[in-house]
Protein backbone atom coordinates (compact mmCIF):
# COMPACT_ATOMS: atom_id res chain seq x y z
CA UNK A 1 0.00 0.00 0.00
CA UNK A 2 2.93 2.28 0.74
CA UNK A 3 4.22 1.73 -2.83
CA UNK A 4 0.79 2.55 -4.26
CA UNK A 5 0.62 5.70 -2.18
CA UNK A 6 4.05 6.86 -3.42
CA UNK A 7 3.25 6.10 -7.08
CA UNK A 8 -0.40 7.09 -7.17
CA UNK A 9 0.15 9.81 -9.78
CA UNK A 10 1.98 7.46 -12.15
CA UNK A 11 -0.64 4.73 -11.68
CA UNK A 12 -3.44 7.23 -12.37
CA UNK A 13 -1.69 8.44 -15.52
CA UNK A 14 -1.15 4.89 -16.80
CA UNK A 15 -4.77 3.96 -16.01
CA UNK A 16 -6.05 7.04 -17.85
CA UNK A 17 -3.84 6.20 -20.84
CA UNK A 18 -5.07 2.59 -20.94
CA UNK A 19 -8.67 3.78 -20.66
CA UNK A 20 -8.07 6.15 -23.57
CA UNK A 21 -6.65 3.31 -25.68
CA UNK A 22 -9.69 1.15 -24.88
CA UNK A 23 -12.09 3.94 -25.89
CA UNK A 24 -10.17 4.60 -29.12
CA UNK A 25 -10.25 0.86 -29.90
CA UNK A 26 -14.03 0.65 -29.40
CA UNK A 27 -14.55 3.91 -31.32
CA UNK A 28 -12.70 2.40 -34.28
CA UNK A 29 -14.86 -0.73 -34.15
CA UNK A 30 -18.04 1.37 -34.07
CA UNK A 31 -16.83 3.57 -36.92
CA UNK A 32 -15.87 0.57 -39.07
CA UNK A 33 -19.25 -1.02 -38.50
CA UNK A 34 -20.98 2.23 -39.40
CA UNK A 35 -18.82 2.76 -42.49
CA UNK A 36 -19.43 -0.83 -43.60
CA UNK A 37 -23.21 -0.37 -43.44
CA UNK A 38 -22.94 2.92 -45.35
CA UNK A 39 -20.63 1.51 -48.02
CA UNK A 40 -22.28 1.06 -51.44
CA UNK A 41 -22.44 -2.52 -52.66
CA UNK A 42 -23.42 -3.50 -56.22
CA UNK A 43 -23.04 -7.09 -57.41
CA UNK A 44 -22.81 -8.15 -61.07
CA UNK A 45 -23.36 -11.83 -61.68
CA UNK A 46 -24.73 -14.39 -64.13
CA UNK A 47 -27.95 -16.27 -63.52
CA UNK A 48 -29.71 -19.33 -64.93
CA UNK A 49 -26.63 -21.14 -66.20
CA UNK A 50 -23.10 -20.35 -67.28
CA UNK A 51 -23.56 -20.19 -71.06
CA UNK A 52 -24.51 -17.30 -73.31
CA UNK A 53 -28.15 -17.93 -72.45
CA UNK A 54 -27.47 -16.91 -68.83
CA UNK A 55 -28.81 -13.58 -67.67
CA UNK A 56 -26.59 -10.72 -66.58
CA UNK A 57 -27.85 -9.84 -63.10
CA UNK A 58 -27.32 -6.55 -61.27
CA UNK A 59 -28.08 -6.52 -57.53
CA UNK A 60 -28.13 -3.59 -55.11
CA UNK A 61 -26.86 -4.89 -51.78
CA UNK A 62 -26.31 -1.41 -50.35
CA UNK A 63 -28.21 -0.18 -47.31
CA UNK A 64 -29.78 2.61 -49.41
CA UNK A 65 -31.30 2.76 -52.91
CA UNK A 66 -29.14 3.51 -55.94
CA UNK A 67 -30.00 5.29 -59.17
CA UNK A 68 -28.79 3.29 -62.15
CA UNK A 69 -27.30 5.68 -64.73
CA UNK A 70 -25.22 3.57 -67.12
CA UNK A 71 -24.54 -0.08 -67.87
CA UNK A 72 -21.40 -0.10 -70.01
CA UNK A 73 -20.50 -3.41 -71.63
CA UNK A 74 -17.18 -3.94 -73.45
CA UNK A 75 -16.47 -6.97 -75.61
CA UNK A 76 -12.80 -7.84 -76.02
CA UNK A 77 -12.12 -9.65 -79.31
CA UNK A 78 -9.01 -10.67 -81.21
CA UNK A 79 -9.57 -7.54 -83.34
CA UNK A 80 -9.91 -5.10 -80.42
CA UNK A 81 -12.61 -3.66 -78.14
CA UNK A 82 -16.31 -3.15 -78.87
CA UNK A 83 -18.11 -0.98 -76.28
CA UNK A 84 -21.73 0.04 -75.81
CA UNK A 85 -23.91 1.64 -73.14
CA UNK A 86 -26.96 -0.60 -72.76
CA UNK A 87 -29.08 1.79 -70.75
CA UNK A 88 -32.37 3.21 -72.06
CA UNK A 89 -32.15 3.14 -75.85
CA UNK A 90 -31.13 -0.52 -75.89
CA UNK A 91 -33.86 -1.74 -73.56
CA UNK A 92 -36.35 -2.17 -76.42
CA UNK A 93 -33.97 -4.47 -78.25
CA UNK A 94 -33.27 -6.54 -75.16
CA UNK A 95 -36.99 -6.86 -74.54
CA UNK A 96 -37.40 -8.34 -78.00
CA UNK A 97 -34.80 -10.92 -77.11
CA UNK A 98 -36.37 -11.70 -73.75
CA UNK A 99 -39.71 -13.35 -73.12
CA UNK A 100 -39.71 -12.10 -69.50
CA UNK A 101 -39.46 -8.42 -70.29
CA UNK A 102 -40.76 -6.80 -67.12
CA UNK A 103 -37.45 -7.26 -65.31
CA UNK A 104 -35.25 -5.76 -68.02
CA UNK A 105 -33.46 -2.90 -66.32
CA UNK A 106 -33.29 0.67 -67.57
CA UNK A 107 -32.16 3.96 -66.11
CA UNK A 108 -33.83 4.48 -62.77
CA UNK A 109 -33.78 3.66 -59.05
CA UNK A 110 -33.08 0.26 -57.52
CA UNK A 111 -34.18 -0.34 -53.95
CA UNK A 112 -31.92 -1.86 -51.33
CA UNK A 113 -31.89 -5.64 -51.70
CA UNK A 114 -33.45 -5.59 -55.17
CA UNK A 115 -32.02 -6.99 -58.40
CA UNK A 116 -32.66 -6.77 -62.10
CA UNK A 117 -31.14 -8.07 -65.33
CA UNK A 118 -30.13 -6.49 -68.62
CA UNK A 119 -30.90 -9.49 -70.79
CA UNK A 120 -28.98 -12.63 -71.65
CA UNK A 121 -25.30 -12.46 -72.43
CA UNK A 122 -26.08 -13.60 -75.97
CA UNK A 123 -28.51 -10.70 -76.47
CA UNK A 124 -25.94 -8.29 -75.03
CA UNK A 125 -23.19 -9.51 -77.38
CA UNK A 126 -25.56 -9.42 -80.36
CA UNK A 127 -26.50 -5.84 -79.55
CA UNK A 128 -22.85 -4.75 -79.23
CA UNK A 129 -22.02 -6.40 -82.57
CA UNK A 130 -25.10 -4.85 -84.16
CA UNK A 131 -23.98 -1.43 -83.03
CA UNK A 132 -20.67 -1.97 -84.85
CA UNK A 133 -22.30 -3.41 -88.01
CA UNK A 134 -21.28 -6.97 -87.20
CA UNK A 135 -23.10 -10.26 -86.70
CA UNK A 136 -22.41 -12.80 -83.98
CA UNK A 137 -22.56 -16.59 -84.37
CA UNK A 138 -20.77 -19.64 -82.98
CA UNK A 139 -18.46 -17.79 -80.63
CA UNK A 140 -17.11 -15.26 -83.11
CA UNK A 141 -18.15 -12.15 -85.00
CA UNK A 142 -18.86 -11.95 -88.71
CA UNK A 143 -15.41 -10.47 -89.39
CA UNK A 144 -13.81 -13.62 -87.93
CA UNK A 145 -12.77 -12.06 -84.62
CA UNK A 146 -12.71 -14.44 -81.67
CA UNK A 147 -14.21 -13.40 -78.34
CA UNK A 148 -11.95 -13.29 -75.29
CA UNK A 149 -13.87 -11.69 -72.45
CA UNK A 150 -16.77 -9.41 -71.60
CA UNK A 151 -16.57 -6.49 -69.16
CA UNK A 152 -19.75 -5.28 -67.45
CA UNK A 153 -19.52 -1.90 -65.69
CA UNK A 154 -22.28 -0.15 -63.77
CA UNK A 155 -22.42 3.59 -63.02
CA UNK A 156 -24.88 4.63 -60.30
CA UNK A 157 -25.67 7.36 -57.78
CA UNK A 158 -25.78 6.08 -54.20
CA UNK A 159 -28.29 7.59 -51.81
CA UNK A 160 -27.92 11.34 -51.45
CA UNK A 161 -24.30 11.45 -52.64
CA UNK A 162 -23.42 13.76 -55.53
CA UNK A 163 -20.68 11.80 -57.25
CA UNK A 164 -21.26 8.49 -59.04
CA UNK A 165 -20.00 5.14 -57.84
CA UNK A 166 -19.10 2.19 -60.02
CA UNK A 167 -18.96 -1.58 -60.12
CA UNK A 168 -17.25 -3.83 -62.64
CA UNK A 169 -16.82 -7.52 -63.35
CA UNK A 170 -15.11 -9.42 -66.14
CA UNK A 171 -16.30 -12.71 -67.62
CA UNK A 172 -13.91 -14.85 -69.62
CA UNK A 173 -15.45 -16.57 -72.62
CA UNK A 174 -14.29 -20.16 -73.10
CA UNK A 175 -15.15 -22.45 -76.00
CA UNK A 176 -15.65 -26.10 -75.08
CA UNK A 177 -13.44 -28.45 -77.07
CA UNK A 178 -15.26 -30.21 -79.88
CA UNK A 179 -18.47 -28.29 -79.16
CA UNK A 180 -20.02 -25.05 -80.35
CA UNK A 181 -20.79 -24.09 -76.76
CA UNK A 182 -19.35 -20.95 -75.15
CA UNK A 183 -19.30 -20.68 -71.37
CA UNK A 184 -18.78 -17.61 -69.19
CA UNK A 185 -16.25 -17.82 -66.36
CA UNK A 186 -15.97 -14.89 -63.91
CA UNK A 187 -12.34 -13.76 -63.74
CA UNK A 188 -12.71 -12.52 -60.15
CA UNK A 189 -14.57 -14.05 -57.23
CA UNK A 190 -16.40 -10.82 -56.45
CA UNK A 191 -17.51 -7.63 -58.18
CA UNK A 192 -14.95 -4.83 -58.01
CA UNK A 193 -16.24 -1.74 -56.25
CA UNK A 194 -15.34 1.82 -57.29
CA UNK A 195 -16.25 4.03 -54.33
CA UNK A 196 -13.10 5.87 -53.20
CA UNK A 197 -12.28 9.37 -54.45
CA UNK A 198 -9.74 8.15 -57.04
CA UNK A 199 -12.01 5.33 -58.15
CA UNK A 200 -14.95 7.70 -58.59
CA UNK A 201 -12.74 9.84 -60.83
CA UNK A 202 -12.20 6.72 -62.96
CA UNK A 203 -15.96 6.14 -63.07
CA UNK A 204 -16.44 9.67 -64.41
CA UNK A 205 -13.87 8.87 -67.11
CA UNK A 206 -15.99 5.87 -68.16
CA UNK A 207 -18.93 8.19 -68.76
CA UNK A 208 -16.84 10.81 -70.58
CA UNK A 209 -15.52 8.17 -72.99
CA UNK A 210 -19.10 7.33 -73.97
CA UNK A 211 -19.48 10.86 -75.34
Amino acid sequence: MEWFAHNSRAITAVSSLLTLFVWVFYAQILYRNFARTRRPRIIINRGHGNGLGARCLISNMSSEPIFLEHVIVSLHTSEGWLTKDLIDEEVSYLREAESDSQHVSSQGPMLSGSFSHIGTFRAIIQQICRNHDLDFAQGQTSNGAKLHHLDVRVVAIYGSEDHPIGAARRFRMEQKEGEDVCILVPVSIDTKRYASRLQRWRVRQWVRRLD
